[in-house]
């Protein structure tokens, strides 16, 4: 019986499993994914989401706000982290606090549909195929987790530090998955961090934003299913 690898997803901002419903069909058989939903008002809590719902050994991949606790949740575990993949998140400090806080604030106020609505102007490649359908998609999402775990999030965002220096400890191989037209990460931090990590890889999507698992499911699967059998975290069935 081949070995399974353990994939465990975290999803961006005010998403849920849905953001990889499509690539998780198209994954191999012997890859078993499940999601984790990290809702801490700060990274260390979203590690121990991770970590205590996690098996003892996997892969972790994240998206946005996803692929920031994956990234701590590897620099914390090292030991039971044995791949790692980020999509559209960059290691930085957070780069305006004041806007984070503010974004903060107007959750706390009622204004949750206004600024997911505002957010998934910005989250899909409108001009690419599935850009409007991603879009509906992160709304729908943000409708369903509701503004008390997207506050939590957003103060966790809001206070996120530099871990641009620490990004040679990483030793697992790690996989950065870019959409080329990302409003919020650009492309150009994914390519810096796969040179920043030892084993870093980089990989990119024309016509996508910042969901490519919403925007370009088949792509983004044979990417992550190419990359795990190369670095041989998923063997050839």
């Amino acid at each position: 019986m081949a070995a399974m690898t353990n994939l465990v997803m975290i999803p961006a901002f005010g998403c849920d499993e849905r953001l990889y419903a499509e690539i998780a069909p198209l994954l191999p058989s012997n890859v078993l994914s499940s999601v984790v939903i990290a809702d801490g008002a700060d990274f260390a809590i979203c590690i121990e989401q991770v970590l205590a719902q996690a098996p003892e050994h996997f892969v972790v991949l994240g998206t946005s706000f996803g692929g920031r606790v994956a990234l701590e949740t590897t620099l914390a575990a090292p030991d039971r982290v044995g791949g790692l993949i980020v999509i559209g998140s960059s290691p930085g400090a957070v780069a305006d606090q004041r806007a984070g806080l503010r974004r903060s604030e107007r959750l706390r106020a009622g204004e949750a549909e206004q600024v997911a609505t505002e957010m998934g102007d910005m989250i899909a490649h409108m001009d690419g195929p599935n850009g409007p359908a991603a879009r509906q998609a992160f709304i729908d999402m943000c409708a369903t987790m509701g503004p008390e775990a997207m506050t939590r999030q957003s103060d966790a965002l809001a206070h996120r530090v530099d871990r641009w220096p620490r990004l040679s400890e990483i030793t697992c191989p790690a996989l950065m998955l870019w959409g080329v037209h990302d409003k919020y990460s650009p492309a150009a931090e994914g390519l810096r961090m796969s040179a920043a990590i030892p084993n870093g890889r980089y990989v990119e999507l024309a016509d996508c934003g910042h969901f490519p698992t919403l925007e370009y499911p088949d792509e983004t699967a044979a990417a992550i299913d190419h990359w795990m059998e190369d670095v041989g975290l998923s063997p050839k069935l």
